[in-house]
Formats: structure tokens, sequence, C-alpha cells
């Protein structure tokens, strides 16, 4: 059994061969009131590796990218102790080398689709006693899976180049940075990422004002102007139609959502095992 000298920790892959896949290993003890029933994942392009124990069985999930909000409610509050692997927008193509398409805005059971991967992150979990062993243990699995790199290089330089303009970007502009047309780059986004270079720069642009809301709430006017949008009409309308909610809600009810922002750790030392 894991033991539980704090309620969350966050840790970066060791490994930097996974950096780029993974972005982070959340795991989390909840108890009866952690998550409400109001809390919701902002859709973020990523996927996610889930493990969850539920004091008799081990459940593990693919969840795949989301380009909309998932109300995920107080049921992780059920279990003793969920690992959650936070990927990069084409992390989970890595691991499982199928079709984002068909994962996009779905949770699929890992032992459908991967028995052998499942079989060995139900090991680990199993006989891990503290954090560290849970995370280094899944990291080794992990690694030897995903270490021969078959994302598209393309594609690779397509999500940097939105990334670093914010998700303030054309798609003719990225399509000329990577020297890929538009239909080509559209085919590469969805088989590896699961969904199209138009709706990645959009969401990419949203968690852009996530991250700004969440660090100094200010003025929506300017905010919308900082993201290039051309008025605050526009950006209240794009916010709601990826959100469900407006602005000035989500502002007001923030820890009822979770968005990828979270502080990593480089070690567990600073928290302790």
């Amino acid at each position: 059994m894991i033991i539980k000298d704090n309620k969350q920790f966050n840790i970066f892959p060791s490994h930097v061969g996974l950096r780029k896949y993974i972005q982070y290993y959340n795991v989390v003890f909840p108890s009866n009131n952690t998550f409400t029933a109001q809390y919701t994942l902002m859709p973020n392009a990523c996927g996610t590796l889930s493990l969850a124990f539920d004091g008799n069985a081990v459940i593990a999930e693919l969840w795949g990218a989301s380009l909309t909000p998932v109300l995920l409610g107080m049921e992780p509050n059920s279990y003793h102790v969920l690992l959650l692997v936070q990927l990069s927008p084409y992390g989970l193509y890595q691991i499982t080398r199928q079709s984002q398409a068909e994962f996009a805005d779905k949770r699929l059971t890992l032992e459908d689709i991967d028995n052998e991967l499942f079989y060995s992150l139900h090991q680990a979990f199993v006989a891990s006693k503290t954090v560290s062993d849970l995370v280094n243990t899944c990291e080794e699995i992990l690694y030897r899976r995903m270490e021969k790199h078959v994302v598209s290089d393309s594609l690779v330089l397509a999500t940097k180049v939105i990334s670093d303009n914010y998700g303030q970007i054309q798609v003719k502009e990225v399509s000329r940075q990577s020297h890929y047309s538009g239909r080509q780059l559209n085919r590469l986004f969805l088989v590896q990422i699961g969904m199209n270079v138009k709706d990645f720069i959009r969401l990419t642009r949203f968690n852009y004002v996530l991250k700004h809301i969440q660090k100094s709430p200010c003025f929506f006017a300017a905010l919308s102007q900082q993201a290039g949008y051309f008025d605050q009409a526009h950006f209240d309308k794009d916010f709601k139609a990826i959100s469900g909610v407006t602005p000035q809600k989500y502002l007001k009810t923030m820890s009822d959502f979770y968005y990828d922002g979270t502080e990593i750790y480089d070690t567990l030392s600073s928290k302790g095992d």
C-alpha cells in the first residue's frame, strides 16, 4: 500500500526522453470532499492515462484529448489513490500508436486497448508502497514503451509554433513554418492528436487565457486584447463556447474547474515520499 504523507503530488518525468510526451505525474489521495459535484475538466487538447485504486481493484483508463469540458464531479472521491499521467498533445499517440480521432473526448478502458501495458501498470500499482515507487516503476514501463519516437517531426514542429504564439496564429502560417499543406497538417493532427489544426489553435489560446485568469485576474477587456481577440464580445463568446460558462462565472467558481496549469516538482524531496 502507498504511504500517504500528503493529499497530492505532482512530479516531473525523470527520463529526459519522456518529457516531450509526458507533462507530469499527478498522484492524488482523495477524501470525501476533495472533488465537488460540479468539478469539471477544462479542454486542453491533451490525453491522460488514469490509474485508480478503489480498495478492491485497479481501474486503468485512457482519456482522449478533450475538445469540450468534462464533468468529473465527485467520482474520484471514492478512490483510495489516483495516478494521472498528464500527457502532451501527442503523448497518447506515442503510447498507443493508434489514430487519436477514435480517442478524442472519450474514456476508454486500457485493458481493451493494450492488455500488456495494462498488466504491467497494474502490477506496478499493486506492488508499490510509496509515491516514489509507483511513479518510478510506471515511468520505467512507459519509457520502454515510448522510447522509439513515432510521432511526426512535422507535427511536433507545428504544435511548437502554435504554442510559442499562444494560439494567436493562422493555420496558413503554421503550414508555412512547418512546410506542410493545411490538408496534410489536418490529417496529421487528427491521427496523432485527435483534432484538426484550427481546433488545436483555438484550445491553445483558450488555455493561455485560463493561465492568465488564474495567475492574475484582470479586466476582461484587457485580457481579450492580450489574447488577440477582436474585442471583448468575441472573447466572451469564444470562452463560453469552449468552457460552457462565461469568463465572469469562471472567475467566481474557479475551484470547480481544473485546467492544466499545476506547479511541477522535479523530485519528491520537497514533499517527502
